[in-house]
């Protein structure tokens, strides 16, 4: 092997970081949480052709993937034009986090804007964006969780770029999975069943709790430090 390419070996493997990518692909993939929207799915587009629905489906999986692109790299800015601190992103994204896992055990996510999602499927022709991708899928919660994300970047521009890395990445694999999840919906359904469909949204919700509790730990423990060192005599 040339010393350059050991070399480029080496960086990539001192910086990219496995578990960071796999906290954002989880944390994100049970945010999101396509299982429990298939059944929603199934009924909006009982009466589509199968040319409809992949094209509405490529179109909700371009239109999630630019939201949480757009979430992720310009929601930070956005907050700040506004006059929102990054300890008050972190506690409300904590909590609507936590709302929807919560929702996931109790088996109410999804179904709350179920009436008024089947009301507007029947209204327009094209949901690929609303309801579809937002708020069904790209909701409040992986938002706040990308923006999050961002705020706490680190400093140094090497481990920033990696992270972004991993991000992107998350992100494109989500919007894949969410494709061939949704094509073969009549299949996993008939498979799983609702029951099956269930179950495993209990296990996502659970990992939301976590993300949501952690988040919210995190940021009031910022606080708390800052508060203190605010009181300490110089």
């Amino acid at each position: 092997m040339q010393p350059s390419k050991r070399l480029l070996k080496v960086y990539f493997c001192a910086m990219f970081e496995p578990t960071v990518f796999l906290t954002i692909l989880i944390g994100l993939f049970s945010l999101i949480n396509p299982l429990s929207a298939l059944p929603i799915y199934i009924g909006l587009t009982q009466d589509y052709t199968e040319e409809n629905k992949l094209r509405t489906l490529k179109k909700a999986c371009v239109y999630i993937l630019i939201i949480c692109l757009v979430s992720y790299y310009l929601g930070v800015y956005l907050l700040n034009f506004f006059g929102i601190t990054i300890p008050a992103l972190r506690v409300a994204g904590g909590l609507i986090i936590f709302r929807s896992g919560w929702q996931l055990l109790n088996l109410k996510h999804k179904k709350e804007i179920r009436g008024n999602l089947n009301d507007s499927g029947e209204k327009k022709e094209d949901i690929s964006f609303s309801p579809l991708a937002m708020p069904l899928l790209a909701g409040p919660g992986s938002m706040s969780f990308l923006i999050t994300l961002f705020s706490n970047r680190s400093d140094s521009v090497s481990e920033a770029f990696w992270q972004d890395v991993s991000a992107v990445t998350a992100i494109i694999i989500v919007a894949v999975i969410i494709y061939f999840v949704f094509k073969f919906a009549p299949r996993l359904m008939k498979y799983t069943g609702q029951a099956g469909l269930t179950s495993l949204s209990k296990v996502m919700g659970f990992i939301v709790i976590g993300i949501g509790v952690q988040m919210i730990i995190s940021s009031v423990t910022m606080v708390v430090k800052t508060i203190y060192a605010d009181l300490q005599p110089f």
